[in-house]
């Protein structure tokens, strides 16, 4: 995904869509091409991390079922952090099909039901990997406890130097956003911590590939109602 966010910035930048430097990610695929590369990685993006998360799920109930109650680790806490989880996605869903040039209010609410469900998110992991004896590993898990660290300071300050920005903003090109428009520093900093915050997701959904050396997962299966009217032969 990062090697395609690349991409997509250089390609935004050649066509002369926006500023080089540090432009929002979302910048970068607000107009094609650029943006029709920028809806379907994400797109594709998000479907993988509705697997990822998903699994985790899976994960975490069967290792609730051998913990003893009141270990603090409950099925409802797993649903709940199952539910957050799946908000991130779709809230990664909507700002790739809702770009920043089309429809911004509903593109900026995709963006922060994403950061914001999916930083909750990984707290939530950390907090139940700490809780259930052997689901991670303790350097992975201090690991993740500092990306996670890092998920919250960049999420705050992605968030509200980004909103100031905006009233601050003089401009008429957002895209183009250049240091005599106002809010220049409050932008940069938000952009900034906008990509470091997107890197350090990409590296905790990796963190849990380890966890699932241990799964076998098996095909789903498909069995056929019995029903008299159903598949006859034609020829």
């Amino acid at each position: 995904m990062n090697h395609f966010s690349v991409n997509r910035y250089a390609i935004a930048v050649h066509n002369n869509h926006v500023e080089p430097g540090f432009p929002y990610i979302s910048e970068t695929g607000s107009f094609s091409p650029e943006s029709c590369i920028f809806g379907q990685v994400i797109n594709f993006a998000a479907f993988l991390t509705v697997v990822c998360v998903y699994i985790k799920y899976l994960e975490i109930k069967n290792c609730i079922q051998t913990l003893t109650p009141g270990d603090g680790v409950s099925h409802r806490f797993n649903k709940v952090t199952l539910a957050f989880g799946l908000a991130s996605c779709a809230g990664l869903d909507i700002v790739a099909n809702f770009q920043e040039s089309n429809v911004i209010v509903v593109h900026m609410l995709g963006a922060f039901i994403c950061f914001a469900a999916g930083t909750i998110y990984f707290i939530l992991q950390v907090w139940i990997s700490y809780k259930i004896p052997g689901l991670a590993s303790k350097w992975m898990l201090r690991i993740r406890a500092f990306l996670v660290g890092i998920c919250m300071l960049t999420t705050i300050s992605t968030i509200i130097p980004g909103i100031v920005a905006f009233y601050e903003y003089r401009g008429s090109i957002r895209q183009k956003w250049k240091p005599e428009d106002g809010g220049w520093e409050l932008h940069l900093t938000s952009a900034i911590s906008e990509w470091i915050l997107c890197i350090t997701y990409c590296f905790l959904i990796c963190s849990f590939v380890p966890d699932f050396y241990n799964l076998e997962i098996e095909a789903p299966i498909v069995k056929l109602k019995k029903n008299e009217n159903s598949y006859k032969d034609v020829i």
